[in-house]
């Protein structure tokens, strides 16, 4: 009995996951139920996919890495840090105008942003957080972003964006749709921006080659992309992954 209860324990791997902090709620959900189904447990270093990248390209003992987009995940690839193998794209997600819940006349568009009277905007930075990224070309489609490149409020990812939104700092921001269905009534969204205006919203996950625990890692990604992880995720507003969604 002893043997086996010890065998038990040993056998049972906690696993670090690198994520998106956009996908905080929905995986907390996705690691509660895995456990339950399992007995594993997974733990979270949540930040930007660009602050995230930077850490594992430095060695951070990190076995999974979820991005908020391609491109840091390609880096990775490239620099021979992710097992290429194992990327799968776990969820999607759209692009939405918020504006401070007590907010009298909020933008009808993002095209309303170019007035002046509209205020400071906020968006992630875009070298770092995908969410800027994806914001800075919506605002270009729209052809405002010139417009606003002296009122634009960058944060350091797209929950400090909402921050600031919910705080009433900004008059307006642009985060994802999840995470403002998290806010719930702190903020308010005064449009949705066109899946056409950006680059198709994705997340896209690998495990680090480095790990010591790559088959704990794989196998919780499975998961993840797995009915019961989707489930989960849908729970808190996160789309199927677009098509065509490796670049």
């Amino acid at each position: 009995m002893l043997i086996l209860v010890l065998a038990s324990v040993v056998s049972a791997e906690t696993v670090t996951v690198a994520a998106a902090i956009s996908l905080k709620d929905g995986l907390a959900k996705v690691a509660e139920r895995y456990r339950a189904d399992t007995g594993e447990s997974v733990e979270f270093t949540l930040g930007s996919s660009g602050q995230l990248a930077s850490q594992i390209a430095s060695g951070a003992p990190v076995d999974l890495f979820i991005s908020a987009a391609n491109k840091q995940v390609n880096e990775l690839v490239k620099q021979g840090l992710l097992d290429e193998a194992t990327r799968k794209a776990i969820a999607g997600n759209a692009l939405v105008l918020v504006v401070p819940a007590d907010a009298t006349s909020p933008p009808a568009s993002l095209k309303a942003l170019a007035d002046a009277g509209a205020g400071k905007v906020a968006i992630g930075e875009p070298r770092s957080v995908p969410a800027g990224q994806y914001a800075e070309q919506a605002l270009r489609s729209a052809g405002v972003a010139e417009a606003l490149k002296d009122r634009l409020v960058l944060g350091t990812n797209v929950r400090q964006v909402l921050d600031y939104v919910e705080r009433g700092e900004v008059s307006a921001g642009l985060v994802y749709a999840t995470d403002a269905k998290v806010a719930g009534a702190k903020v308010r969204v005064a449009c949705e921006v066109a899946a056409g205006e950006h680059e198709p919203i994705v997340y896209p996950a690998a495990v680090v080659k480095a790990s010591r625990r790559r088959a704990a890692a794989t196998k919780f990604l499975d998961y993840l992309a797995s009915e019961k992880g989707q489930a989960c995720l849908k729970e808190f507003g996160f789309t199927p992954p677009p098509q065509n969604s490796r670049k």
